[in-house]
């Protein structure tokens, strides 16, 4: 899952070291990639509040340095928390219902559903964003959905409703990710992956 929670760290790296961000961004991809076949594997005899809770907790102290780095300690207690929750309980619902689909579909169907978000992050960004948009845009974005579908047509798994979780996900997360893009112009990276951690 493309889970990429810190877009404002990764555009000011692109802006300066294009190479560099890339690099970061196909890691943080590939280790989200392993995070997705450990949850797989896991996810048939765990229950999968106590996935979320132990990867949270993991987490944490990473998070919790990072901020520290960055901002300092005190930082924390001087943001508004209501921001970081609405985000953080529509991220929770994408990842529920991502991993919800896990025992129900092949991880490569669940997957390759997941990989609308890009075309839902592009029609939602347009009238929330308020960013241009030309008609060759909305076509690739009508041809991406359409790929996604032949992509899977050879299967059940997209007429199953485990599927929907998917697409769910998807939707969720790409709203998420919107809304941290205008957050991202005053919080760190950092600082929005703690909130969110904290709240999961």
């Amino acid at each position: 899952m493309s889970h990429i929670n810190s877009p404002t760290l990764t555009t000011t790296v692109a802006k300066t070291h294009p190479y560099k961000g890339i690099f970061l961004l196909c890691l943080g991809v590939f280790l989200f990639s392993l995070q997705d076949l450990v949850i797989k594997k896991v996810s048939g005899n765990y229950p999968l509040t106590q996935v979320l809770f132990i990867r949270s907790l993991v987490a944490f102290p990473i998070l919790l340095f990072l901020v520290h780095r960055q901002t300092g300690m005190r930082s924390i207690l001087d943001r508004k928390v209501s921001p970081f929750a609405k985000r953080s309980i529509i991220l929770f619902l994408s990842y529920l219902a991502y991993y919800m689909a896990f025992p129900a579909l092949p991880l490569a169907d669940a997957v390759a559903l997941y990989f609308t978000v890009p075309l839902f992050v592009t029609a939602i960004a347009v009238p929330w964003l308020h960013e241009k948009a030309h008609g060759l845009l909305w076509w690739a974005v009508l041809l991406g959905f359409i790929g996604v579908v032949i992509m899977l047509s050879p299967t059940k798994g997209i007429f199953e409703p485990a599927a929907f979780l998917s697409l769910f996900s998807a939707f969720t997360y790409a709203v998420s990710m919107i809304m941290v893009r205008k957050m991202g112009s005053t919080e760190t990276a950092a600082m929005i992956s703690f909130y969110q951690n904290i709240f999961f």
